[in-house]
């Protein structure tokens, strides 16, 4: 029924929960149906969709500078898809003599790209190559077009692929120095790629072409009227080619196109204000010399209309009048789907084939099968108002070839499929004897004649063309046309080829050809210099991105198969790694398409995403599609529905699962019910006053608290006890003008609003627990191993009532700072966050972080194989200690049952321990004791409930079920660093300042001078808090969306204009997080003045 479709919807989500998370078997056909939707929301091409041609960049500029401008602009909102910038450089003047690098256009790579893989067989020393030469630049400059690929000076600037193609441009060169060298291979015998592969195992790396490659060394060689020249990038030379006036650029996100627009027209560099001399020579400039930033359609055309794209699809593809390796591995890939589709078809095992004995007919190639990628090439490769036959048709007689008779796979072989065969010959096993011989004759005749029919078309054929076979006038007197006969079989007439005598007539048969793997690539090399966009706009329809990487499956058959190799750990690292994504680009996972999800190279070491490292790109792809869309509906529909309360009673309720699924929720999810809850649950109205209370900033002058009654925390826990926590349950914090738990007055200051000094509050209040002032938190034992140092856990010790009230506020500090969107700056242990949300300890992991001198302790006797290696651990710890013998043998050194706790008492292990010695039969008893008295210390229930109390009256506890440890940190103390180019990037000038001012530019050069200290010092100048939110609703891309306080940062000038601006100091104003900064005259002053602002700052008695 109508009104049970939101049950049957949630018992679907939570059928597929279950199979993601435990493999349950019952939720196997509703997964696979969701996996299905999720391949279907892959189809289409995206990648238009993220580029930009800039054009309108100065001529004069080199092309490092560009290079350096566009890459920063980009930085600031998620950088670059694959880091890949274009920047075309102008024809070398043939008057001059041609020395450097020959090459008109540069296609920067800024790190390799490992993540698409050689096949089988391929060659491994790319790498090394690469490493080995990482300045090098191989260039190749033919008749119809010219490029160059130049490294980034910040690594190795090249893939894999465009190695390859350098490898394959060498051949010529590495041939005359080498005589002995393999020639081309017969592309019949091998593949393309696996011709490549040979082709490099034979030239090794690039330092292995004969003798090292210096940058004053220089090798040419003329071959066909093309010149390939290896240089370096060091020579002055080669940086002298001027550049075209535009660059073609792909961003990261497609949700970040319009930001990073706005970025590249403030660049200074890129609209030339550095190098005019002022405003008069600005105006002068005209159209073409103005920075445009255009956007590309899905047809591949971007609305200025320039020829960079032309420029940018030839150098991606085409390498003088060959294929770049990537091009080609995608062009053999798709020739190939024609076959696989085919089989897939076949109830028989399918055999191997090799690409050489494959010739594809056109029935087969226009076959509309799953997977057959050739007929959707095709389709969207051909000319508007063209029928896709006649293109095929034009294009065998072309490129194609007749079948062979040792072919063992073709349209009429034995390997065809009966029930897919279309042919004119006679449906009979064995022809007569005379019709073989007629046929024969036909052959023979039409191998000498070779005449041209168009099958299928007849009435394509027009009387006026030249050739005699076609006109039917001229046709021989006793034969009948191909098209007669082949009209009369497709109509189902009886059809005998014999004339009114009696006597059997020859049917001219035309020779049919075949369409083979070189046939096609040559197809595709004319094709691309007619029309580069054709054959990019038929890549991209078949499934593969502007890097030759897969964007989905083939078919629904090879979604179900790639995803049945999925495992929940696989989900949670690939849910992790979309976390870290989405902060990195500031936009949420919903704004993400699949298509943009890749590992980087510099991922590849992170061990959480180690078990993704073999994942196809596809596949990848695919499960983000899946995961995006089960977070969708988990946001919008299904956790709104749910009790999430925990429970141990009901171990299957869902609850449960949602603890044991939490790691396939995004973050971002989560925080979003949370939030959606937390406004819910507000209990304090706009009627009613905000409390109040006052401190008193004298009793902390001087340095250390002499007593922690006189801490700020104290002063407000005293004075919040008697209010009831329903006062300080406010909405989240946004705006301008944020509603905060309760106000802060200091007593002889006036202070205009209250987020500054709400937010010095807290501030002050994290450094005092964290300090000896108070003795709730004690640092953790493993700082005097040099590790953890500066973290801190709750004391492990009895609690009295006043110290439970005070785990009680620091507690309600927790959810008040949740509320108010203020990170706090707390470095608590894991084993902290752990025991707030419900997880259960790690006896290794948490053991080895908390306290790591235990743990190698016990470790020690878990270790001893014999009672002698016991004696030596025992005799080594009582010389480090105080000295025990035991009582049997009085000059043998015992361990007692007992051990020091975290605070510094010695108690016993077990009822009188202090009586019991470790011996060989109770060692690992022992062990086991100490692990579980650091266990109980870490857990610290006692404390714990205490906190959980106090957080529990300002947001509802049950939240904390979907959250994890890590997740729970952030959202409480955000991140310990400052994201410089997430702050660049919610930054507001005002009165008439720009980003493009010179004093602004200053501003930020000394800030990326700055490090991670001194940029925490600065935000607690700027706005009195040491964190700030390192994510902000404004990245959902609603246009209305405010955003988190402090946020925006504000830029203005200094109050008044007496005096030179070098002698004025910074101010701020930290309510609005307001910097007031004068036109200083050098990055000198800017970051003397700076640097006096943050260090000066911790005057007690400043606002």
């Amino acid at each position: 029924p109508e009104d049970m479709l939101w049950f049957h919807r949630g018992l679907t989500l939570l059928m597929i929960l279950r199979h993601l998370a435990n493999k349950d078997p019952q939720g196997l056909g509703v997964t696979s149906d969701a996996v299905t939707d999720a391949c279907q929301a892959l189809v289409g091409p995206t990648a238009h969709s993220r580029l930009l041609v800039i054009s309108g960049i100065p001529t004069h500029l080199e092309e490092s500078v560009v290079r350096t401008a566009i890459r920063r602009a980009c930085n600031a909102h998620g950088g670059l898809f694959k880091d890949e910038i274009y920047i075309p450089l102008q024809e070398e003047d043939p008057k001059k003599p041609k020395c450097g690098a020959v090459g008109t256009g540069t296609l920067d790579y800024k790190t390799p790209e490992p993540e698409r893989p050689f096949p089988a067989g391929s060659n491994d020393s790319l790498d090394s190559s690469s490493s080995v030469t990482p300045a090098m630049s191989v260039s190749a400059s033919a008749s119809t077009s010219q490029t160059s690929i130049c490294s980034s000076s910040q690594g190795v600037s090249r893939t894999a692929s465009e190695l390859s193609v350098d490898q394959e441009l060498l051949a010529a060169p590495v041939a005359v120095v080498a005589p002995q060298q393999q020639g081309t291979l017969d592309p019949h015998t091998v593949s393309s790629q696996e011709s490549l592969d040979n082709s490099l195992c034979s030239l090794g790396s690039l330092g292995s072409l004969g003798e090292p490659l210096d940058s004053a060394d220089t090798a040419s060689v003329s071959d066909g009227g093309s010149m390939y020249t290896v240089t370096s990038l060091d020579h002055n030379v080669v940086m002298s080619r001027p550049i075209k006036g535009y660059a073609v650029i792909e961003v990261r996100a497609r949700a970040k196109v319009e930001k990073i627009r706005a970025s590249l027209f403030n660049s200074s560099d890129l609209i030339g204000l550095s190098s005019l001399e002022g405003e008069e020579e600005l105006m002068e400039m005209t159209n073409e010399e103005i920075l445009t930033a255009s956007s590309v359609n899905q047809s591949l055309f971007d609305t200025q209309g320039s020829s960079a794209l032309e420029d940018y699809f030839m150098d991606k593809s085409i390498k003088g009048d060959k294929l770049v390796p990537g091009a080609r591995d995608v062009l053999t890939d798709i020739f190939k789907s024609c076959v696989h589709s085919e089989q897939m078809l076949s109830l028989t095992p399918a055999k191997a084939i090799k690409v050489s004995d494959i010739y594809l007919s056109k029935e087969q190639i226009n076959s509309q099968t799953p997977g057959n990628l050739l007929h959707v090439f095709f389709t969207n490769v051909r000319p508007p108002k063209k029928v896709l036959e006649d293109q095929l048709t034009q294009m065998l007689r072309k490129y194609g070839v007749p079948k062979p008779n040792k072919s063992k796979y073709s349209k009429a072989g034995k390997e065809q499929h009966q029930g897919k065969v279309v042919s004119t010959k006679r449906p009979i096993t064995k022809p007569p004897t005379k019709e073989k011989s007629m046929l024969n004759s036909v052959r023979t005749a039409l191998s000498e004649k070779k005449p041209i029919v168009k099958p299928k078309s007849p009435e394509k054929s027009k009387p006026d063309e030249k050739d005699s076979e076609k006109s039917p006038t001229k046709k021989p007197e006793g034969t009948l046309s191909f098209t007669t006969a082949l009209t009369a079989v497709s109509e189902g007439k009886s059809f005998h080829p014999v004339d009114s005598w009696g006597y059997m007539q020859p049917i001219l048969f035309p020779e049919e050809k075949y369409l083979t793997l070189e046939g096609f690539h040559r197809f595709a090399v004319d094709r691309a210099k007619q029309d580069i966009r054709s054959v990019w706009r038929a890549i991209l329809a078949c499934g593969y991105d502007l890097h030759f990487e897969r964007c989905t499956c083939i078919d629904t058959r090879h979604a179900q198969k790639a995803c049945r190799k999925w495992s929940l750990e696989m989900d949670v690292a690939l849910v992790q790694y979309v976390n870290r994504l989405c902060r990195h680009l500031a936009i949420t996972p919903t704004r993400l398409h699949p298509h943009e999800v890749y590992l980087d190279p510099a991922d590849t070491a992170d061990p959480r995403v180690s078990c993704l490292l073999n994942v196809p790109m596809e596949s990848l792809r695919l499960r983000f599609a899946l995961l995006q869309s089960l977070n969708n509906t988990l946001e919008t529909f299904f956790l709104p529905l749910v009790e999430l309360r925990q429970t141990d009673t009901y171990q299957h309720s869902i609850a449960a699962l949602l603890r044991e699924a939490k790691g396939l929720v995004f973050y971002d999810t989560k925080v979003a019910v949370m939030n959606r809850v937390l406004n819910a649950t507000v209990q304090r109205t706009a009627d009613h006053a905000a409390p109040e209370i006052t401190l008193d900033p004298l009793e902390i002058v001087g340095g250390e608290i002499r007593s922690s009654e006189n801490t700020y925390f104290c002063q407000a826990a005293r004075q919040l006890a008697c209010v009831p926590s329903s006062q300080l349950c406010v909405k989240l914090a946004s705006g301008g003008d944020p509603t905060y738990a309760f106000n802060i007055r200091f007593t002889g200051e006036e202070v205009h609003g209250t987020s500054g000094s709400f937010r010095h509050f807290l501030w002050q209040v994290c450094k005092e627990l964290q300090s000896s002032a108070l003795s709730l938190l004690l640092p953790c034992p493993s700082s005097a191993a040099n590790r953890n140092k500066g973290k801190y856990i709750l004391t492990p010790s009895p609690i009295s009532y006043a110290e439970e009230q005070l785990l009680h506020f620091f507690g309600q500090l927790l959810g008040i700072a949740i509320r108010a969107d203020v990170p706090l700056p707390l470095d608590l242990l894991s084993s902290f966050w752990k025991g707030l949300v419900g997880e259960a300890l790690d006896p290794e992991a948490d053991l080895q972080d908390a306290d790591l001198l235990t743990y190698n302790y016990v470790k020690k006797f878990e270790s001893v194989n014999d009672e002698t290696e016991l004696e030596g651990v025992c005799a080594e710890i009582t010389s480090q200690h105080h000295s025990n013998e035991s009582p049997e043998s009085p000059n043998k050194p015992c361990c007692k049952f007992t051990y020091i706790t975290m605070t510094g008492d010695e108690i016993e292990l077990c009822p009188g321990g202090r009586n019991i010695t470790v011996g060989w039969e109770n060692k690992d008893m022992y062990a086991s004791a100490i692990r579980s008295l650091r266990m109980r210390e870490l857990l610290n229930m006692e404390c714990m409930v205490a906190v959980r109390a106090g957080l529990g009256s300002i947001i509802p506890l049950q939240l904390l079920t979907t959250l994890t440890a890590l997740e729970m940190e952030l959202r409480t103390c955000g991140l310990p660093y400052i994201n410089l180019e997430f702050l660049k990037a919610h930054t507001m000038y005002q009165v008439g300042l720009m980003e493009t001012d010179q004093h602004i530019e200053f501003f930020w050069t000394a800030l990326e001078m700055f490090t991670q200290e001194e940029l925490c010092k600065f935000i607690k100048f700027a706005c009195n808090q040491e964190r700030i939110p390192f994510t902000c609703p404004c990245k959902d891309g609603g246009p209305d969306t405010a955003h988190v306080p402090p946020y925006p940062m504000k830029i203005a000038p200094p109050d008044g204009a007496a005096g030179s601006p070098d002698s004025r100091y910074i101010r701020v104003e930290t309510c609005m997080f307001m910097i007031k900064l004068p036109q200083y005259s050098s990055l000198e002053v800017m970051l003397e003045k700076l640097r006096y602002a943050i260090h000066y700052r911790e005057d007690p008695l400043s606002g």
